[in-house]
């Protein structure tokens, strides 16, 4: 239940849980089904519940920027991007990001998620991932399917807490796409959720076919069981460190969580563990702020070292992406729906009567057609980027010129190359995109172009001792060349599925974004520089890794160093996936409250 200030300053619970977003309240719900334990979440936002601008799927986007909803953080100036900085959302409030994001849910490769094992932690494999991806979802079989939606349900979860579907209305974009990668090679896959994600298909989306509302941790783990007693959560409460002590080992323990609550600092008491549950961005800014990372940052910072653990804020690894736009000929106008007529106020009022009336409409229309291909599928020069552009890369492996856990990863990510693992995606946007000002008397598309396996690594670090300060968020976004000249391949690769039928009838000739400014590589290149943008899915900045390779957590998700601080989200994954994150971060909950619960065998 929602908490006073009351029922938790000075009080003592068995597990305290910071961040109540969409892995916090997952592990939350299942170690509250134990009534003899007590759980505390303490989540800075605001509760968020029963908020249409969450609710609603056509008003996506609408939150972003919002110190309602958005953490608003940027990254510093990025140097191999002209400098600019960059922006990246996070949920703010019940749910998290789950309350923000895109609604995509699917699962990553097979073999992404096999690395993690391959690098070190032990149980930490497909075969154990796909059970508890199961567990999160409620598949609600649709009733009629297009070519385009094809799935097998043995492969999908039908009895989880979380209810997601197909969009229940078509942009009228699906079919087109498919007939002009089909042109290219490019073919439907049948099953995505099978551990291959090779080709195009349309992805389940977080939004319930049921109530066309959407589907997230707060309204389908949290509100149906917020009145166990023994699960209390407390919003409005910023965290700002743990209090620790050495024990005889030499490990520290934590003893309690401060957190500040209308303007006053409080304590609460931990019985057994704390469960950072913060995000990849927050999580490791709370353990430096504990005093739990490299002496130097520690230092720096004003912060006393209690731990020295230098992996933590280290590792970050980021998806990054790009769009180009195209305007649909006036003929076909009526053969498409777009989201850039909700900008009109008139159509707007029109489909929000639709809506709340039970009919159908714009509301309803969500191009959610995804292609994972490997650089090889997309770029007849991929064999030259890649001996270009990997051979300084696989030079520092060869002279010992990485530290060892990265030339583990590279290593992989070398492997994944040469298997074909799909490394890009190509998503189709029924709108202008977030370059240019919409009209919403025309109708558009934007081809997204998104890179999944950054050889860039970044940090995240804390400035100063003081908890409200952002930390210094530094990607590295394109030290590594090959992130970039690939993500250039990508681009040129959607403007030639647009340059196919039916494409090339339906789309006016000329490009909307970026036109004719960018069309040699180099112009390609400096467009990216100057236009790509986080796709919101920072990880590894607790990585899961053996101490010495700059891990931060076991295979247990426990803070080296530490008795009892475990973390909780996909600050964790040590390897980027080639996924949108949610459903992996959902998975992360589950698996992570039964290994609390000794219910896995690691």
């Amino acid at each position: 239940m929602l908490a006073t200030i009351d029922q938790v300053s000075n009080q003592s619970f068995d597990y305290i849980i910071v961040g109540g977003g969409t892995t916090g309240l997952v592990v939350a719900t299942r170690l509250s089904e134990d009534p003899s334990v007590s759980v505390l979440v303490l989540e800075a936002g605001a509760p968020n519940l029963n908020d249409p601008e969450i609710l609603i799927p056509a008003v996506f986007g609408s939150q972003l920027g919002k110190p309602q909803y958005d953490w608003g953080f940027f990254s510093v100036p990025q140097v191999n991007a002209n400098g600019k900085p960059v922006y990246w959302a996070r949920g703010k409030g019940l749910g998290g990001s789950s309350s923000i994001n895109t609604f995509v849910f699917h699962l990553p490769p097979a073999r992404d998620i096999n690395a993690f094992e391959e690098l070190g932690n032990k149980g930490w494999n497909w075969e154990t991932l796909k059970r508890y991806y199961t567990k999160v979802e409620k598949f609600l079989v649709p009733e009629v399917k297009d070519d385009t939606v094809r799935f097998d349900v043995r492969e999908h979860g039908l009895e989880g807490p979380l209810e997601v579907g197909y969009a229940t209305l078509s942009s009228g974009y699906e079919k087109p796409l498919v007939e002009a990668l089909q042109k290219v090679g490019i073919n439907l896959n049948a099953e995505p959720f099978a551990g291959d994600t090779t080709g195009t298909w349309s992805t389940p989306l977080t939004i319930s076919p049921r109530t066309r509302k959407r589907s997230y941790s707060a309204n389908m783990y949290y509100e149906p069981h917020a009145s166990r007693s023994n699960l209390i959560v407390l919003t409005s409460a910023h965290v700002t460190r743990t209090s620790l002590s050495k024990v005889a080992s030499g490990e520290a323990t934590a003893q309690s969580v401060s957190f500040i609550y209308e303007g006053n600092e409080y304590r609460a008491f931990v019985k057994k563990e704390v469960i950072l549950s913060a995000g990849a961005i927050m999580s490791p800014q709370l353990l430096e702020l504990s005093g739990v990372g490299d002496p130097d940052v520690l230092q720096n910072a004003g912060v006393e070292v209690v731990v020295d653990l230098r992996g933590v804020g280290n590792n970050v690894q980021e998806h990054s992406f790009t769009g180009i736009t195209y305007q649909v000929k006036e003929e076909f106008e009526s053969d498409f729906s777009t989201s850039d007529a909700l900008r009109d106020p008139d159509e707007l009022r029109k489909q929000t009567e639709l809506y709340h009336a039970g009919e159908r409409g714009l509301f309803d229309a969500k191009s959610s057609i995804l292609t994972f291909l490997p650089l090889s599928a997309i770029s007849p020069d991929a064999q030259a980027v890649q001996e270009k552009y990997l051979s300084p890369i696989q030079a520092r492996i060869d002279g010992g010129d990485c530290p060892p856990g990265l030339r583990k990863q590279y290593k992989l990510q070398l492997e994944q190359i040469k298997a074909r693992t799909p490394s890009h995606e190509i998503a189709l946007l029924q709108s202008i995109g977030m370059w240019l000002v919409p009209d919403p008397k025309k109708k558009c598309a934007s081809f997204m172009s998104l890179s999944n396996h950054p050889f860039s690594r970044g940090s995240v670090h804390i400035k100063s001792s003081n908890p409200f300060e952002h930390p210094a968020i530094d990607p590295h976004y394109f030290e590594e060349e090959y992130d970039l000249r690939s993500l250039a391949e990508s681009v040129k690769f959607t403007r030639r599925i647009a340059q196919q039928e039916p494409f090339k009838s339906i789309f006016k000739e000329e490009e909307l974004f970026p036109g004719p400014s960018a069309q040699t590589d180099e112009e390609i290149i400096e467009f990216l520089k100057e236009h790509f943008m986080s796709t919101f899915h920072t990880a590894g900045s607790c990585s899961m890794l053996p101490r010495e390779d700059g891990g931060v957590v076991d295979n247990k998700l426990k803070v080296y160093g530490t008795t009892n601080i475990r973390v909780m989200d996909i600050s964790i994954i040590p390897l980027h996936i080639a996924a949108h994150t949610q459903a992996t971060a959902y998975a992360i909950g589950e698996l992570g409250a039964d290994i609390i619960r000794n219910r896995v065998d690691f």
